[in-house]
């Protein structure tokens, strides 16, 4: 509304031929629409501030909770490391079927294994909606973009690994060397019992469970030699798991620090 009295202004200093009225009111207006441009623009620098703040503090938060769970991964696949050597030096004793007991549920225990899912809903969101570029540090976005895909790689990684080596190839060999699962949760083995139960109203009374061929074998027994490589290799699987998972983790600290220093300053 105060543009157009003062283009009516102009208009009458002209027909008046008062250029001076004229041109001042034209000066005028040249800076108000000037200083309308200049507040427009400082809102909307403003409001992108602040976006970026807010998609900032939100990677902060999903990295912080991918930190969790790559640290679990990182203690599961170490472990199974553990646990591998510690069946692998029971495996070379004279006799390793007097450690039934303990080795049976080491094995067992090592045919398991850790879904490892590495997702931002913030980052996909950012990707999806071209919002990636509101973070106006470029070197800050280029490590954010990194990170994200060193996790999906490493996610797709540990995932072909244990779908691939553990379910594929060390699970079904134990099967195959006749070791049956053992279980230590308590909720796990009621259920188990309650399971043998059934089979035994549908078997008869006279049922029992196959017991563990393996450990029924001499020490010189080939058998021996071929699980004694199982664990070498379910143990090379959990060490690859759990390096993937400690470079993991150095990263997202450094993405982390860096989040927390840009947030600091503002």
């Amino acid at each position: 509304m105060g543009g157009i009295v003062i283009v009516n202004r102009i208009a009458q200093g002209l027909r008046r031929q008062d250029w001076f009225t004229a041109i001042l009111e034209l000066v005028i207006l040249v800076i108000g629409i000037y200083i309308g441009l200049q507040v427009d623009d400082w809102v909307s620098e403003r409001q992108d501030r602040e976006t970026e703040t807010m998609y900032l503090e939100l990677l902060a938060r999903d990295v912080a909770e991918l930190q969790q769970q790559v640290d679990a991964q990182r203690a599961f696949e170490k472990d199974k490391v553990e646990a591998a050597a510690r069946a692998y030096r029971l495996l070379t004793t004279a006799d390793p079927a007097a450690h039934q007991a303990e080795l049976g549920g080491l094995l067992t225990s090592l045919s398991g294994r850790r879904t490892l899912s590495l997702v931002s809903a913030t980052y996909e969101q950012m990707v999806s909606s071209g919002h990636l570029q509101m973070i106006r540090d470029p070197e800050l976005r280029d490590k954010i973009v990194r990170l994200f895909a060193l996790l999906k790689r490493d996610e797709q990684i540990i995932g072909k690994n244990n779908q691939d080596l553990v379910d594929d190839i060390f699970g079904p060999f134990l099967l195959q060397a006749g070791i049956s699962p053992r279980f230590e949760r308590h909720d796990t083995e009621s259920a188990l019992n309650r399971a043998a139960a059934i089979m035994a109203e549908q078997l008869g009374q006279d049922y029992e469970a196959p017991a563990d061929t393996v450990f029924s074998q001499p020490p010189e027994a080939e058998s021996w030699s071929d699980i004694r490589r199982n664990v070498l290799f379910r143990m090379r699987i959990a060490s690859v798991g759990q390096v993937k998972a400690e470079d993991i983790a150095a990263y997202m600290q450094e993405i982390a620090d860096e989040l927390a220093e840009e947030l600091a300053e503002r």
